[in-house]
């Protein structure tokens, strides 16, 4: 009876994980969606006010991170979906023994998916603060005769 209730309570926050996750990997997907977006209505401004070396090279840095961030983002998005396909067919088929061979290649696919899944929401997070950090440093450079 308690091992019942230890699964159902793991199942219960196994899916908490997953929707978590999901959620982290858009809202981070947002961040740098919306940072970008800032940074390229900088650029289209009739007076663009990054005008020192240092400050363009950063300004450009952030933005090529952001776009790698955006595209690491899709892609977690797109590989969790296709690991959510694998999971479903993996349980529907589990009492099929004909299918034994498939499933067990089905298991590392989407295992395999869940770890690049992964690496791919790290990457994304540190791409997303490199970009946040060298925007911030290029607009620091740009108007610190202003704060001063």
């Amino acid at each position: 009876m308690a091992d019942r209730s230890e699964d159902e309570t793991y199942v219960r926050w196994q899916g908490f994980r997953i929707a978590q996750l999901g959620l982290c990997i858009a809202l981070f997907l947002t961040f740098s969606v919306a940072t970008l977006g800032f940074s390229v209505n900088l650029l289209v401004q009739p007076t663009f006010a990054i005008t020192a070396c240092i400050a363009k090279v950063f300004f450009i840095l952030s933005g090529a991170l952001g776009f790698l961030s955006i595209v690491c983002g899709a892609l977690a998005c797109l590989t969790r979906l296709e690991d959510f396909r694998l999971t479903a067919q993996v349980v529907r088929h589990r009492g099929d023994s004909s299918k034994a061979a498939e499933i067990e290649l089905w298991r590392k696919s989407y295992k395999r998916l869940g770890n690049l899944t992964w690496a791919l929401f790290i990457a994304q997070l540190v791409l997303f603060a490199l970009q946040a950090v060298l925007l911030m440093f290029s607009l620091v450079v740009a108007y610190w005769p202003r704060l001063g």
